[in-house]
C-alpha cells in the first residue's frame, strides 16, 4: 500500500516477543485504539501491547484523523432507532472524547487543533432542518451556517501518528507478534504465551473467528483519500456530506485532505475518480501529494462494539467504528478502563457488544457470505469466501468480511490472519 501523509512520523523499532510473559493488562493491536487503551490503563497497571506488524501501520496510518461528533450517522435516525436518551448519550460520548484529546494536547504536541465541523446538505434544506431540530432537541447548540450546512463548533483534528509517538513510552511494546488464540486469560502466539488478568482486543476486525459472532455483526467499508498541496484556507475546518458518495474534507497546514466514494470492501465503483474530478475542477494547478485507501468495520446498527468480547472472562473488544475511529477509540479507552476497574460507566449499555442486533443487516451478511462461498474463484483464508481483484488498487478483496490482500497474497486488512497463495 502507498505511504500516507502521517507516515512521515518515525517510531522506534520494537522487538518481537521472544519469551513467555505475565502482565496485568495485555492489549492486542497497535493502532490508535490500542495505544489509547494501553496509555489509559498504564496509569494504574503494568501493560503490554503487541502488534502483528508495525505500530500504526494499518487503519490508523490511513485515517483522516477528524475528531468530531458530527458524523455520517443522522441523529434524527438514531433517535428513531434507539430513543432520545441513547442518542443523547452517543452525542455526549463523542463530545467527551474531544475534551480528552484536548487534555492530552496540554501535555503533548500532536498538531491538535479545535475547528468547526460542517455537514452540508446541498439542495436538501428540509433534511437539514430535520437534523437541526433533532440535534437541538438533544441539547446541543448546533448552528445553521448557511442555507445548506450545519456547524458544530469546537470540534477537532490532529496528526494521529504524532500522538502515538508521544504515548508509546508509557507501556511495553512488541511488534511482529501475532496472537492467534485466547483461552483462560492466556493469549497465544506461535511460539509463546502471555498471561494477563485483562486482555483487550483492538485489531480492527476481531481475530477470533466464532466467539462474539462478529462475522455476522460486522461488514467492512472502504474510503478513498487524496491530499492536495499549496492550499491557502480561509479557516481550518472539516466537513462531510449527507449522502452516500458525497466527499468529505479537512485542512492540515497547507494541505487539503479530501476523501469519499465510500463503499463496501469487495465492491468497486469508480475508485479515486470522483476525488480526482473534484481536484481537477477546483484545484487544477495544485499538486496531489498523496492518495490512499482506508477501510474500517461497520456494526449492524452503526454504533461501535465496546465491552466484553465474550462472557465469563476478562477479555474485551473495541471495533465497529464505521470510519470514525478517532472519537470511537477515545471512547473505548475510557470505557474499557472503567470495565477493568469495575467502575460504573454510563455508556456501557449503549456500546455493549452483547446488545441486540437488527435483523436486516445480519440477514444481508449471511446472504452475501452464502453467495460468495459458491462462486468458483480464489478463496479468502478467513472463512473461504470468493476473492475479487481490484485493478485500480492492485489488491484482492473479500466481499464477505473485508479481508484485503496484496496481489502477491499478503494480508493488508484482517480478519484473515494467513497470507494467500495466489497461484491456487
Amino acid at each position: 500500500m502507498k505511504e500516507t501523509l502521517w507516515q512521515k512520523v518515525q517510531f522506534d523499532k520494537y522487538k518481537k516477543l521472544e519469551e513467555d510473559l505475565e502482565t496485568d493488562v495485555l492489549v492486542i493491536g497497535g493502532g490508535i485504539c490500542g495505544i489509547l487503551c494501553a496509555y489509559q490503563l498504564s496509569k494504574k497497571y503494568n501493560v503490554v501491547l503487541v502488534e502483528k506488524n508495525q505500530i500504526a501501520s494499518g487503519r490508523t496510518a490511513r485515517t483522516t484523523a477528524v475528531i468530531t461528533a458530527l458524523q455520517d450517522i443522522y441523529y434524527k435516525d438514531l433517535i428513531k432507532r434507539k430513543g432520545k436518551i441513547k442518542a443523547k448519550l452517543y452525542l455526549e460520548a463523542n463530545l467527551e472524547a474531544i475534551e480528552e484529546y484536548q487534555t492530552l494536547a496540554v501535555q503533548y504536541d500532536f498538531d491538535f487543533e479545535r475547528v468547526s465541523s460542517y455537514k452540508y446538505f446541498k439542495n436538501n434544506e428540509i433534511l437539514m432542518k430535520q437534523e437541526y431540530q433533532a440535534i437541538t432537541d438533544l441539547g446541543y447548540p448546533v448552528k445553521i451556517s448557511d442555507q445548506y450546512a450545519l456547524e458544530f463548533e469546537q470540534q477537532a483534528q490532529m496528526n494521529p501518528l504524532l500522538l502515538i509517538s508521544c504515548l508509546l513510552p508509557h507501556f511495553k511494546v512488541y511488534e511482529h507478534t501475532e496472537v492467534f488464540d485466547i483461552n483462560n486469560q492466556v493469549a497465544y502466539t506461535k511460539e509463546h504465551y502471555i498471561k494477563a488478568k485483562h486482555i483487550i482486543v483492538t485489531t480492527g476486525y476481531p481475530f477470533l473467528k466464532i466467539k462474539g459472532l462478529y462475522p455476522l455483526k460486522l461488514t467492512q467499508k472502504k474510503s478513498y483519500v487524496a491530499v492536495v498541496d499549496q492550499i491557502e484556507a480561509k479557516e481550518n475546518f472539516n466537513s462531510i456530506g449527507c449522502f452516500a458518495g458525497d466527499l468529505y474534507f479537512r485542512t492540515y497546514k497547507d494541505k487539503l485532505i479530501l476523501g469519499g466514494n465510500d463503499q463496501k470492501t469487495g465492491s468497486y465503483v469508480m475508485g479515486f475518480k470522483p476525488l480526482l474530478q473534484y481536484i481537477e475542477k477546483y484545484y487544477p494547478t495544485h499538486p496531489i501529494s498523496y492518495q490512499w485507501v482506508n477501510q474500517d468495520c461497520v456494526s449492524a446498527d452503526g454504533l461501535p462494539y465496546i465491552g466484553s468480547y465474550f462472557k465469563h472472562q476478562n477479555v474485551y473488544v473495541a471495533t465497529g467504528f464505521n470510519l470514525w475511529g478517532m472519537t470511537g477509540s477515545m471512547i473505548a479507552s475510557k470505557l474499557l478502563f472503567d470495565l477493568v476497574e469495575r467502575n460504573k460507566n454510563k455508556y456501557e449499555k449503549l456500546f455493549t457488544p452483547q446488545r441486540r442486533s437488527p435483523i436486516l443487516p445480519i440477514t444481508k451478511n449471511i446472504l452475501t457470505a452464502g453467495f460468495n462461498l459458491l462462486l468458483p474463484k480464489k478463496r479468502c483464508t478467513h472463512l473461504g469466501c470468493a476473492l475479487f481483484f481490484n485493478e485500480e488498487e492492485q489488491v484482492y478483496e473479500c466481499p464477505c468480511h473485508g479481508t484485503k490482500y496484496t496481489k502477491n497474497g499478503e494480508v493488508i486488512f484482517n480478519p484473515a490472519s494467513q497470507n494467500k497463495d495466489i497461484s491456487e
